[in-house]
């Protein structure tokens, strides 16, 4: 058998296989798949959903092309190679149930990190409310504790999805974009307020280093019961640990990127792009043009809502693009130069309400007790705060923030990394997040094609998040173009 035909039947196989465990998005597979090596296509960004895309299709004859407007690959996953322990920037960790991403990483040889002996660690935070360390015996009790009193042994942020966890009515995670579920497409702040929870307990439950959306009001809780759904989904199929790519997740993305018979074309800022059928381009910034059969674009759309597209999307899909937010995070790494938790006899973690934002200790899982790094979490406010400072206040700022609440870290915390992902131009935000009434109103536009343009991404992702949800957008853009011919 020729070598060509192996590497299609291994890669019909796999995909095959991935669909029968329940893992591929709804969309069947196409009757008739042929190869089709004269075709062009053309892949605007080289984040993990485009990349995956670039490799199915050239597994199945197509002549493909990544542009990218960074200077690297892998789009919103960030590995900080330069620092201890390789902390992530984005992409932090993966379920040991995205088959996709566990798939793609065998495929590679990469050798995956069993996380499960740093979970113990990363769960125990410590509490500080209003520049008060509040200990875990303390909180039931504390005044500042607003919670149900079934409730008030929970940590703050753990509120939100034990109650949500009790009373999701999606019994699996795509059903989210199913039209009788849209009756809960409103604010994370009417569903509370509908269960009679003070607009006191919201900002502690929710609003208190968001994690989704900008406040209580701009988000769908929708959208959290999807992410709910799929947590729930993965424990119920026994997938509860958390995965690391040993040296850094990025080795994924710059694996499928090796891959490819074309190198990525790197610094290539799309400044327009045209879709028509009998003549697909792109421009960039720099002058050069690119021509194809199709494009995939797998831009965020806060990235492509400033991009010029021809023909014009018209509707909900435009809609989308114009108005589908990115997440607001900052992401600040430090080193610590002594073990200041031994001090003060407390987690090196923390979960404040101020400017210190969330803090998680970097550990190794072959030997948890070493700590390598900080990474700070500074999220929604926070981070717009900060992103209207320079970088050098913004960082002051927080590292001033923890050295109040912790004495024991002054002068222990040495800054090696800081990300605004809002302020990156090639992103201009993380994860999409939708706001009430938008899962209604064009959820199921986003990915549609127009002319011969294609959409891929995380936010196009029907019944996975994170990592896995943007290879799950790569593979369904393969197959839309397989079908469509």
């Amino acid at each position: 058998m020729p070598k060509f035909a192996e590497k299609n039947t291994y890669s019909n196989i796999r995909r095959t296989l991935l669909k029968a465990m329940g893992y591929a998005p709804i969309l069947g597979i196409p009757n008739i798949i042929q190869s089709k090596t004269s075709t062009d296509i053309l892949i605007v960004g080289a984040g993990l959903s485009g990349l995956y895309a670039a490799n199915l299709l050239e597994e199945e004859g197509y002549k493909v092309r990544v542009l990218e407007a960074d200077n690297r690959v892998g789009g919103r996953v960030l590995t900080q190679k330069e620092i201890p322990g390789y902390p992530e920037t984005g992409g932090t960790a993966f379920g040991s149930g995205y088959a996709r991403v566990i798939d793609t990483a065998n495929r590679f040889g990469i050798n995956l990190i069993d996380l499960k002996p740093v979970i113990p660690y990363f769960r125990e935070r410590t509490l500080s409310l209003g520049g008060e360390i509040i200990s875990k015996d303390e909180w039931a009790n504390h005044p500042r504790n607003v919670l149900p009193d079934e409730y008030r042994n929970l940590p703050p942020n753990a509120f939100f999805h034990t109650v949500l966890g009790s009373d999701n009515p999606l019994k699996a995670p795509q059903e989210w974009m199913n039209e009788d579920q849209f009756i809960h497409d409103v604010s994370v702040h009417e569903w509370f307020k509908n269960k009679g929870f003070s607009e006191e307990l919201i900002d502690l439950a929710y609003n208190l280093n968001i994690s989704h959306g900008y406040n209580a009001k701009d988000v769908s809780v929708l959208m959290l019961m999807f992410v709910n759904a799929f947590a729930a989904s993965q424990n119920r199929l026994g997938f509860q640990t958390s995965l690391a790519a040993e040296g850094g997740n990025i080795s994924i993305a710059e694996a499928m990127a090796n891959n490819l018979k074309e190198e990525v074309h790197l610094n290539k800022r799309v400044v327009s792009i045209d879709a028509s059928k009998n003549g697909a381009k792109v421009n960039c910034g720099d002058g050069t043009s690119y021509s194809a059969n199709k494009i995939i674009c797998s831009l965020p759309f806060s990235v492509l809502k400033d991009i010029p597209i021809y023909p014009k999307i018209s509707g909900p899909q435009s809609e989308a693009i114009q108005s589908l937010r990115a997440q607001k995070i900052n992401m600040l790494h430090l080193i610590p130069k002594t073990p200041y938790w031994d001090l003060d006899e407390m987690s090196p973690n923390m979960y404040t309400d101020g400017l210190a934002g969330m803090i998680l200790a970097q550990r190794q899982a072959s030997s948890p007790e070493t700590v390598d790094s900080l990474t700070v979490w500074l999220r929604g406010p926070i981070a717009e705060k900060l992103d209207q400072m320079n970088q050098d206040d913004a960082i002051k700022s927080v590292v001033e923030s923890i050295e109040e609440l912790r004495p024991s870290t002054k002068g222990q915390l040495e800054v090696s990394a800081y990300h605004s992902w809002s302020l990156n131009p090639y992103s201009r935000g993380d994860w999409a997040y939708w706001g009430p009434g938008q899962i209604a109103k064009f959820g199921r536009d986003v990915s549609n094609a127009h002319e011969s343009l294609h959409f891929c991404g995380e936010h196009t992702a029907i019944a996975n998040r994170g990592m896995e949800g943007a290879l799950e957008s790569g593979e369904r853009v393969f197959f839309e173009i397989l079908d469509m011919g």
